[in-house]
């Protein structure tokens, strides 16, 4: 099954790229059909259903109709600076979802199945334009991603670790004094930890407590307010940046821990 957000990361990357008929046509599809293109013969979309999305992403802001030329069948769809962004941006650009994730993968390859489904939700949801649906499942994935690196490294704290376990196996115990007793224990060892993780985790546990703020406090509650695209857009890169510390922390507290029983 082709998917309308797959769809749209194809007429994205194709529509950044030249040699490609971009016209509207009239009688005939012609962009429509370079996208067709790229799809099996089974799975292909139909010339409406492109259309639908083109039309989507020009309300985004991500596209526009280039309308220069005489004759209207020979206006073109064009991407926009933002667009053109979402279609080539290498850092993680939620506009694109398929390249946002295909990203996640290529730089997280030990991301867990939990939190890459709570991070493909949050990505989708802002597609559709659901933004505060988007910030909720995006807060789950950074406690999920958050409290598997912490678990981790509880043999590693050495004494400091039983008690950081039993405040992490507390279900009373609420996500932000988890978060808060980790970090006090982290900046006690900070000066064991490897230089990659020690010069980033400053700003990345801001980062996790500023989203977690946005999250859970601002949006999880029904305290009536709202997230902008804006905000949320900024929320989704964050994340993928500091999800690569996260996880290049897990990976030191497991290679550590089979150093020490070995």
């Amino acid at each position: 099954m082709t998917t309308q957000l797959t769809v749209q990361s194809t007429i994205l990357r194709l529509l950044s790229q030249k040699n490609i008929d971009k016209r509207l046509g009239r009688g005939q599809f012609y962009f429509p059909q370079e996208v067709q293109n790229q799809f099996p013969e089974d799975k292909k979309p139909t010339e409406n259903q492109i259309n639908q999305i083109l039309w989507t992403l020009l309300g985004k802001g991500l596209v526009y109709i280039d309308i220069s030329q005489r004759s209207p069948e020979h206006w073109e769809w064009c991407l926009t600076d933002t667009g053109m962004r979402s279609a080539t941006d290498e850092q993680f650009n939620p506009d694109d979802s398929n390249r946002y994730l295909e990203r996640l993968k290529k730089n997280v390859p030990e991301i867990s199945p939990l939190v890459y489904l709570y991070t493909t939700e949050a990505v989708n949801c802002y597609n559709y334009e659901c933004y505060l649906a988007s910030a909720v499942m995006l807060g789950a994935a950074s406690e999920a991603a958050f409290l598997e690196m912490a678990n981790s490294s509880i043999s590693w704290f050495n004494e400091l670790g039983n008690p950081l376990k039993s405040i992490l196996d507390n279900p009373r115990q609420p996500y932000v004094n988890k978060f808060r007793e980790f970090r006090k224990r982290i900046e006690i060892k900070k000066s064991n930890l490897p230089n990659d993780i020690a010069e980033k985790i400053s700003i990345t546990f801001d980062s996790l407590l500023d989203l977690y703020r946005i999250t859970r406090n601002d949006i999880g509650h029904p305290t009536g307010k709202t997230i902008s695209r804006d905000d949320q857009y900024i929320s989704l890169q964050m994340f993928g940046r500091y999800l690569q510390t996260v996880y290049r922390m897990k990976l030191f507290f497991q290679e550590s821990l089979k150093s020490n029983s070995g």
